[in-house]
């Protein structure tokens, strides 16, 4: 049992799945949950047999679980373990098959529909016994002398100084970044600045890890000034929160609403289960979770006045929203090793309105390069045909982080300096087969298995290289040299109409990327920056 020291435990568990659990978001998709009926409980009171029952519960609830269990009598026919455990740990743990719990109490149902959506096709998900036994909004902890309630959550989290914590690990976190999309899809703010939001916010906390214990995220944010987010639960409980007060934004917040599901086959789950539920949700287990500060499973404002009292809930209502908002945020915020590759052959420097081809594509890789924080690697090549000697490629930045700095320069500034020098290389045919496998295999040889690996190639043409593989050898000796335990995905921009659609739609198909097209070519800086947010 680890309720005293459940924080600290969750601490230090979280560099296990930092990475791992950017594959468990993925994957999510809100699916439905199986609810286990009461008539699958025997209902004598007598035990031929007693069952050890394990329970993994948030740790900021384990105390209040604890101490229901010793409330509970011998017709439960189970004798129970109770550890805190954090949601993303157990979440992985039902993934792999190894050290899964019994019954689990997640701070939201999110992480139910999580785990059902690994499972195999027609096998059982987690059984629901109790769909809420507790509740807590998420709030925004605003320093006392701060500007005071947003109207919305893009508002909040456009705070230069705004903390989000880690949204890959914890559901608080999470919050704002599906408040705001909600907000978008209410048409109370743009869809556009909520995502451009979203990538300023990852690049910020890519420079320091996001915490996942509340305790220290309240600390650090009022060592360093700014706001954060945390349950409302968390800032009755955590002294740290002294520096800051609690409020919703206008638009409301979402609750975690801590269910009790069966997931494992233990023969004692249901009883046992089912006596649970009735301890937390008695006389006294209310009186417990109300001194937690959690507010009952019908979300009632605590008493005497302690929290944010009445606000207005944010519903999801649209499942596929939460997957492609909770799968963007991981691709963004989970490390990158990339080569940008462009075109610079002679069909570059046709006019576009007031530029030329080169000219605004050399625009759109340095809004991208905007975007990129500097732990991202980034390499640098430029291709037409027989760029340098008999290569259609020239490698002008090789792959390093872009904060790095090598003889006293920074790496951004040489990719930023490269890209823009591109423009004196135009001349020349396309050729695209034989650069797309030389990036690729590049990648591929310094494969980073702690990052999204790939190639963002642009180009305006088709191959014209005649000497170059063929598309198909291109195909082909890509699908025999892919790893799929190291893949690397080509993601490939077309500019206009002029470059070869279903070419580069194969190429990135064959490798597990995507492929763009930009039809005029005042897109291409837009197109850019969504295919940069969707990569993977």
């Amino acid at each position: 049992m680890g309720g005293r020291h459940a924080i600290a435990k969750e601490n230090e568990a979280g560099h296990k799945w930092q990475y791992g659990i950017g594959l468990v978001v993925i994957a999510t998709i809100l699916t439905g949950v199986f609810v286990l009926r009461e008539k699958d409980a025997p209902a004598a009171a007598s035990c031929s047999t007693t069952h050890d029952v394990s329970v993994a519960a948030a740790p900021e609830i384990e105390a209040v679980v604890e101490a229901a269990v010793e409330r509970i009598g011998d017709d439960a026919c189970a004798t129970y373990t109770v550890e805190g455990q954090a949601p993303a740990i157990v979440s992985q743990s039902l993934a792999i098959g190894e050290a899964a719990p019994d019954l689990w109490i997640p701070d939201s149902s999110l992480w139910l529909a999580r785990v059902t959506a690994q499972q195999p096709e027609g096998a059982a998900g987690p059984q629901v016994v109790a769909k809420s036994v507790a509740t807590s909004p998420v709030v925004l902890a605003l320093p006392k002398d701060g500007p005071g309630r947003p109207d919305t959550w893009l508002q909040a989290m456009s705070d230069p100084k705004f903390t989000n914590g880690d949204a890959l690990a914890t559901t608080t976190a999470t919050v704002p970044l599906l408040a705001a999309q909600a907000e978008a899809a209410k048409g109370l703010t743009s869809a556009e600045t909520v995502g451009a939001t979203l990538v300023t916010l990852a690049q910020r906390q890519s420079v320091v890890p996001p915490k996942t214990n509340p305790a220290e995220l309240l600390a650090d944010v009022a060592k360093a000034g700014g706001s954060t987010v945390v349950t409302e639960q968390v800032f009755n409980a955590v002294p740290g929160s002294a520096e800051f007060v609690a409020v919703v934004p206008k638009t409301g917040s979402l609750i975690l609403d801590y269910p009790l599901a069966a997931v494992s086959d233990n023969p004692g789950n249901a009883r046992a289960a089912k006596a649970l539920s009735a301890a937390l949700g008695s006389a006294d287990g209310v009186k417990a979770l109300s001194e937690a500060g959690f507010r009952t499973p019908s979300g009632e404002p605590l008493p005497e006045g302690k929290g944010v009292g009445q606000f207005t809930p944010i519903a999801l209502d649209n499942p596929e929203l939460v997957y492609q908002t909770l799968r963007k945020w991981s691709v963004i915020a989970l490390p990158a090793q990339t080569i940008a590759v462009i075109d610079v052959s002679g069909s570059m420097e046709a006019q576009a309105g007031d530029s030329t081809r080169m000219g605004l594509t050399i625009e759109a890789a340095l809004t991208g390069l905007s975007l990129m924080p500097d732990s991202w690697s980034v390499g640098s090549w430029a291709f037409s045909h027989k760029l340098d000697g008999e290569q259609d490629w020239k490698k002008l930045a090789p792959i390093r982080k872009l904060g790095s700095v090598n003889g006293g320069v920074k790496h951004r500034d040489v990719v930023v300096q490269k890209t823009k020098d591109m423009a004196t290389l135009v001349g020349g045919g396309t050729g695209l087969y034989d650069t797309v496998l030389a990036a690729w295999r590049t990648v591929q040889a310094q494969y980073d298995p702690k990052s999204i690996n790939s190639v963002i190639i642009l180009t305006d043409g088709k191959n014209e290289d005649s000497d170059s593989l063929s598309l198909s050898e291109l195909l082909a000796t890509i699908q025999r040299e892919r790893d799929p335990a190291r893949p690397v995905m080509v993601v490939a921009i077309g500019i206009t109409k002029d470059a070869d659609e279903d070419a580069l739609n194969k190429i990135a198909k064959a490798t597990g990327g995507q492929s763009y097209i930009a039809r005029e070519a005042s897109e291409i800086s837009k197109v850019f920056v969504n295919a940069l947010e969707s990569r993977g």
